[in-house]
């Protein structure tokens, strides 16, 4: 890989992994990694009514899934997407987590202004349940790896027909946002809002693994910004205030 095949905000001593046969796994392992993908998608988007018993605790499945398809995939090497942090990172996370809830408190608001208005997520409604905040840190992890796995795999069959790295990564960053934000179309029931607000808004986390190539420091920035969020709404219920 040449100098030129990275942009100027990626570390040219790191590169994502598998899409290059680095390392290279077979073709069946290809398939389970991806079904594992499309299996959580699926139970995201269809509500099944045996899952509904689980309650909350459904929502752990949307990481069990993944976590195994991919660890599956990769012979359990999770090293390839999960790194040691490193001094700039955190630094990188204030940064983004910032700005992220800057972008989505604007766009929300232009939104509001023109009259797209979003139903209420329904885990508001669940936030004085201990168990949904138990859930809550590995449905996020969950959520991030299935917008990693189908970002690797778009990059692999993009670069495979045209061996351009850099326009390979825009249409699968493109992609991988454009299916994460129709994964919470359920809750929301706005096509447009979570075009903006799920999809574009998570550019941010989305520039976190492109540039450090670490599935933790998304991660991290993920995990803040809806603990935030939530306990915004939940702190005023908590003190009587609403």
């Amino acid at each position: 890989m040449q100098k030129d095949d990275y942009f100027k905000f990626e570390n040219e001593t790191q590169d994502f992994p598998l899409y290059n046969d680095n390392p290279h796994i077979s073709a069946g392992k290809w398939a389970v990694m991806i079904l594992s993908a499309a299996l959580t998608i699926f139970l995201i988007m269809v509500p099944l009514d045996f899952l509904s018993e689980l309650g909350i605790y459904k929502r752990i499945l949307y990481f069990i899934i993944p976590v195994l398809g991919f660890g599956f995939a990769v012979d359990w090497k999770f090293g390839l997407i999960c790194k040691k942090f490193k001094k700039g990172d955190f630094k990188l996370i204030v940064i983004l987590l910032i700005a992220e809830f800057v972008f989505s408190s604007v766009l929300n608001f232009a939104l509001t202004y023109f009259g797209v208005v979003a139903q209420d997520n329904p885990v508001i409604s669940q936030l004085t349940s201990i168990s949904t905040w138990l859930v809550f840190p590995f449905q996020i992890f969950g959520e991030e790896l299935i917008k990693i796995i189908p970002f690797i795999v778009f990059l692999m069959l993009f670069y495979k027909f045209t061996k351009n790295r850099k326009m390979s990564i825009v249409i699968a960053t493109t992609l991988s946002l454009l299916i994460f934000a129709l994964l919470h179309l359920p809750a929301y029931e706005s096509l447009i809002s979570v075009l903006f607000l799920q999809g574009l808004g998570s550019i941010f986390t989305m520039y976190a693994y492109l540039k450090t190539k670490n599935i933790l420091v998304s991660y991290a920035i993920h995990l803040l910004l809806d603990t935030i969020i939530f306990l915004i709404v939940l702190v005023p219920v908590m003190l009587g205030i609403i």
